[in-house]
């Protein structure tokens, strides 16, 4: 999904953290039965970022989604 283990291995002890951070939230949006085709696309989206750092615009993407499905 975000990164293959040869990757993870080369980030950053920040990095690394992050990622996990990230995925986390992700496992928990891809539990959502019957989520809107918009809130999928922007799933699809974090799911594929080169980078587990996140920028102000799409953490808040990311928490609006996270907040309309009670996912906190």
């Amino acid at each position: 999904m975000m990164e293959s283990d040869n990757q993870r291995n080369r980030l950053s002890e920040e990095d690394r953290i992050a990622a996990e951070k990230l995925h986390q939230r992700l496992r928990r949006l891809s539990e959502i039965p019957n989520m809107e085709q918009m809130a999928v696309s922007m799933f699809e989206f974090f799911a594929y970022l080169p980078t587990p750092n996140l920028t102000s615009l799409e953490e808040t993407f990311l928490s609006a989604i996270e907040q309309q499905y009670g996912i906190e």
